[in-house]
């Protein structure tokens, strides 16, 4: 048996590159648009706590067990529609709780371009890859 050639790995390769930001996974819980995501047990499932490494925000909603496209964090092209989990001012910064900042240990997802009055509002964020505050 012979190796593969060199263009078979380089077209293996770049099958695994996404240039838009965007990567579809199995969802292991209900994900609404919006949500911020983590990874659980090789699927996705919605970020619980401001402290949570969050990989991106669900572009769609989705039943336990169905694919959903993810807005990967700092990949994803352009800015990224995020569903709120509480107020939010424009310009704060933006955590995996889809909440504003207020712990030094919150892992900041983006900044807010406009404000939420409330949870369940869908803002305009500036995401980033996930950081500690």
């Amino acid at each position: 048996m012979q190796p593969p050639s060199l263009a078979t790995k380089e077209k293996n390769t770049m099958e695994k590159i996404h240039p838009n930001g965007i990567i579809t996974y199995t969802a292991a819980a209900a994900i609404t648009r919006g949500q911020p995501l983590k990874f659980s047990s090789g699927k996705v499932t919605p970020t619980t706590a401001a402290t949570d490494l969050a990989i991106g925000i669900a572009l769609d909603s989705a039943a336990s067990g169905d694919i959903v496209p993810v807005a990967i964090l700092g990949a994803y092209t352009g800015t990224v529609e995020l569903k709120a989990g509480g107020a939010i001012s424009a310009g704060a910064q933006v955590t995996a709780a889809a909440t504003a900042t207020s712990a030094a240990t919150d892992v900041i997802i983006g900044v807010a371009l406009e404000a939420a009055a409330a949870s369940g509002a869908y803002i305009e964020i500036a995401h980033q890859c996930g950081q500690i505050k």
